[in-house]
């Protein structure tokens, strides 16, 4: 008992005189949820006729937005924290100690939605006489997509020392860096209009379900550290992440005798914003 109350405070006792925790490297994971995204899908069926008839090109382009997705994230970061700033006077008690970071994690989520066209068809003359192209409209599609995302982040890190606890800091941060998508298992569900020799269920990217694109990302961070043991820490935070627009290519609908032939789909993902709640354990070098 006596030696367990002489390393607590042996443990508080360094803690108050540290300055600095210099290099450290920590490890976390959690969960997260991202808002509504709004996402178009674009492509050409080219429908193709008996001699006497005209041949032409249906141009599909629909639009609409994915409701709010739950995902998992984890990952590492090594940061180094600097000298503590003083704040106020030499007897305040508070103190200021900036770190900066390079942080990698992986953030996994889903996403699915409705995407419709409600205006009329369009057509327009194409080359030959009678042929023309359609812009689709009143076309429905329900598509889904599983969404793997890596992201690479250099933070900025404040952590403040309070003159009420020697081993528990709030920080706060912030970072940018870039997110790596990549999508596997895309579908894309036509349910609108049906034809008997069509089913709802073909997936119009059957030939590629898979793409990835790269884009710019940014993140804050707020949170709380506790000192547990000498060099070891434990911490919670709260993140938000944003994460700009992205394009995919997916495959061309592919079902001979069953669907017409088309273009390679071509995909735009709005801007998400994700909401995510960490759990970490740092070791202080």
């Amino acid at each position: 008992m006596l030696l367990a109350v002489g390393l607590t405070a042996v443990n508080t006792l360094q803690a108050a005189e540290r300055t600095q925790r210099g290099l450290y490297l920590g490890l976390f994971g959690g969960g997260s949820t991202s808002d509504n995204s709004d996402f178009t899908q674009s492509g050409v069926a080219f429908k193709r006729k008996p001699p006497d008839e005209h041949d032409y090109n249906l141009n599909v382009e629909v639009k609409g937005s994915s409701g709010s997705q739950t995902g998992a994230l984890g990952g590492l970061h090594i940061g180094y924290e600097f000298l503590e700033i003083p704040m106020g006077n030499a007897y305040s008690g508070w103190g200021l100690r900036p770190a900066v970071e390079l942080e990698g994690y992986y953030l996994g989520t889903s996403q699915s939605g409705v995407l419709s066209n409600p205006q009329t068809e369009i057509a327009v003359p194409i080359g030959g006489v009678g042929n023309y192209n359609l812009a689709a409209g009143n076309h429905v599609f329900k598509d889904s997509f599983n969404l793997d995302r890596g992201v690479l982040l250099a933070n900025s890190v404040f952590t403040f020392k309070t003159p009420w606890a020697t081993t528990i800091f709030p920080y706060l941060g912030a970072g940018v860096g870039a997110a790596i998508t990549s999508i596997s298992g895309a579908d894309s569900a036509q349910y609108s209009p049906g034809t008997p020799e069509l089913s709802p269920y073909i997936n119009h990217f059957n030939s590629n379900t898979q793409a990835s694109s790269s884009s710019f990302a940014t993140q804050a961070k707020v949170g709380i550290r506790a000192e547990i043991w000498d060099h070891v820490a434990v911490f919670a935070e709260y993140r938000y992440l944003y994460v700009s627009a992205t394009n995919y290519t997916f495959g061309a609908t592919v079902y001979p005798g069953i669907h017409s032939e088309t273009t390679a789909w071509d995909s735009h993902f709005g801007s998400t914003n994700f909401h995510s709640g960490v759990l970490g354990i740092e070791y202080g070098f």
